[in-house]
């Protein structure tokens, strides 16, 4: 049985045909170039030239020789997960479609293109990851496992490892190959589960077809101890298996520990969830300064720890932030434009060039975006908790959306504001900012950087 509940299909007899740039698959993708070849098929760019030429990936089954059966239930298999899957760090499926020549079959699996470099061709090319970058990798990764072991059943993917982990441009992490993905919890009659992975990455309980959430966690502490020594984690093994990390390695004490724990030899003395080891990576911010070297470093530093207190006079040092915060209308037009700095004269020109051209409904949106955040905005400037937190993950559209995580009362709690790139244009997952909370409205928060 398949993830999404279906039968899987009687296997194809033969393989298709190869593809060769300017090949188009059916009707519509072009090939381009080859991306990638693997065990069962290759994967292609091609142009959907249905869709405006949007750039592609398709993946091709090829079912040649014994192990069609294998790469066909696999193919199925990541077809079904990918189809129920959204998030920003799992390729979007776009087609699901089989080919047939004669009793030739092909299968193809159209999805998002990645235009992105693999963990695995960093490693061989010697490019290192400074600390906020790799911590970026980190949390991405974990962000991304958040996502598919809280859902119902759980998710597992199974062959995390540096090939299957694209960079984007602009560094966020983004998990590919999900052909050895299975939920946790198996039908009566499916029984035993397939023993699917990488040697040195996937721990023991897996290699017995016990896979669990902790066994996508350690491979995660693989792959992190591949990428920071650029030596497989094979050669780190003890005899009996166990994965010794380095006293000396790169990163500091903090970064250690997270790996070692995450490679610990039994499921129950790692972390059990994705959210506990993001907790330890950002335990330094949290429970004070980071140790000199550790990986816990931040680029964006809160700019004013106290406040008056509540409820609290909208004037002065207060409105100016507040100001600042909530940009006028022609501010929101040039949101690359640092908010410290005053417009030229072109730009107030253009402002009501545009107004002009528009017949007042650029202005009239801009407003309204502006009036919606400052009614928003004003309850957390005069009765918030002020608090920093850290950054998880900086997801850049028009504007930027920030997701960050901070502590009040001894909880964590996580929040997601959208920036100006102006002011979010270079924040990172890993830097510090200042929120303000308010806890009697489910501690909901708005964030206050503006520099």
């Amino acid at each position: 049985m398949l993830a999404d509940g279906s039968a899987p299909e009687p296997p194809p007899q033969r393989g298709g045909r190869r593809l060769s740039p300017g090949d188009v698959v059916a009707g519509r993708y072009r090939i381009v170039r080859t991306l990638g070849r693997g065990s069962f098929g290759h994967t292609y760019l091609a142009v959907d030239t249905a869709a405006s030429d949007r750039e592609v990936a398709v993946k091709q089954l090829r079912t040649d020789g014994d192990s069609g059966w294998k790469g066909f239930e696999l193919f199925e298999r990541e077809a079904a997960a990918l189809r129920s899957l959204r998030h920003h760090g799992i390729p979007e499926i776009f087609d699901h479609l089989r080919e047939t020549a004669g009793d030739a079959l092909s299968a193809y699996l159209v999805m998002e293109y990645i235009d992105g470099v693999s963990l695995e061709q960093r490693i061989v090319d010697g490019a290192s990851l400074d600390p906020a970058a790799l911590l970026r990798v980190a949390l991405g990764l974990l962000d991304i496992l958040e996502y598919l072991h809280a859902r119902v059943p759980p998710v597992l993917h199974r062959d995390i490892k540096p090939a299957n982990v694209l960079l984007r441009p602009d560094g966020a992490p983004a998990l590919v190959d999900f052909g050895a993905v299975r939920t946790v919890f198996r039908g009566a009659d499916e029984g035993g589960s397939t023993v699917v992975g990488t040697f040195g990455y996937m721990p023991i309980e897996q290699t017995m077809g016990q896979a669990s959430p902790a066994s996508d966690l350690y491979a995660v502490g693989a792959t992190l101890l591949h990428l920071i020594t650029r030596r497989p984690p094979s050669e780190f093994a003890s005899r009996d298996g166990v994965i010794e990390v380095p006293f000396d390695l790169p990163g500091g004490a903090v970064l250690r520990g997270v790996i070692a724990r995450l490679l610990a030899p039994t499921a129950s003395a790692r972390y059990q969830s994705a959210r506990e080891v993001r907790e330890a990576l950002l335990a330094p911010v949290h429970g004070g300064a980071a140790p000199s070297g550790t990986i816990a470093l931040a680029r964006v530093q809160p700019t004013t720890s106290t406040l008056a207190p509540t409820p609290r006079a909208l004037t002065g040092e207060l409105r100016t932030r507040f100001d600042q915060v909530t940009l006028s209308p022609v501010r929101l037009l040039f949101a690359d434009h640092p908010p410290s700095q005053p417009l030229s004269a072109a730009q107030r020109s253009l402002m009501v060039l545009l107004g002009l051209m528009s017949l007042g409904l650029a202005p009239l949106v801009f407003w309204i975006f502006y009036n919606a955040r400052r009614t928003r905005a004003r309850p957390f400037f005069l009765h918030g908790v002020p608090v920093s937190g850290r950054i998880l993950q900086v997801q850049k559209t028009e504007w930027i959306q920030v997701t960050y995580e901070f502590v009040h009362a001894g909880a964590t709690h996580r929040g997601v504001d959208t920036i100006i790139p102006a002011v979010a244009g270079r924040w990172q997952p890993g830097d510090v900012i200042e929120l303000l909370v308010l806890p009697e409205r489910n501690h909901d928060s708005i964030i206050i950087t503006s520099t």
